[in-house]
């Protein structure tokens, strides 16, 4: 026993490495596939947090446009398209269709808003009940357009938690 060992000691040597690297190359493809899952976790939520905010921005455009304040409103409005703008480019490829769809009806109920709270602010006349109206009809479009797609994005945050 001792002689073949002595004379195989390369051979032996060279099985054992090659086991050796096969059993790290399992725990190493194990552990790229649990880094990729753990990256799309984070990715997912930071989506998440991106819908939240411009959630939050929504809601306030609804509130100065309640209170009148439409100097505010277009500054938010201009807030809330950028932070639009930014989630369809950066977010492209994990966005569905229809989430794209949903935030480019939210961009043009944006600009519409901007424009309208813009002449509002620069008139010096109250505004008419019908202007308000609309006003306020769109602000309640965008924000239910963020708020479905934020409830959208926390649902995909948690089937990415569950895999």
């Amino acid at each position: 026993m001792q002689q073949f060992v002595l004379y195989n000691w390369g051979s032996l040597a060279s099985v054992a490495g090659l086991v050796v690297a096969g059993v790290s190359a399992y725990f190493a493809r194990s552990a790229a596939k649990a880094a990729a899952q753990a990256r799309d976790v984070v990715l997912v939520s930071t989506l998440a947090e991106d819908i939240n905010v411009a959630q939050i921005l929504a809601q306030e455009i609804i509130t100065l446009a309640v209170h009148q304040s439409h100097a505010l409103v277009r500054l938010r409005c201009d807030d809330l398209l950028g932070r639009t703008l930014t989630i369809l480019n950066r977010w492209d490829q994990k966005l569905s269709l229809s989430s794209k769809e949903n935030l480019a009806a939210a961009r043009e109920q944006l600009e519409t808003l901007r424009s309208a709270s813009l002449k509002l602010a620069l008139n010096p006349a109250l505004p008419t009940p019908k202007q308000l109206s609309a006003m306020q009809e769109r602000c309640g479009r965008i924000r239910d357009i963020f708020t479905e797609e934020h409830a959208s994005a926390m649902r995909r945050n948690d089937e990415a938690n569950n895999v």
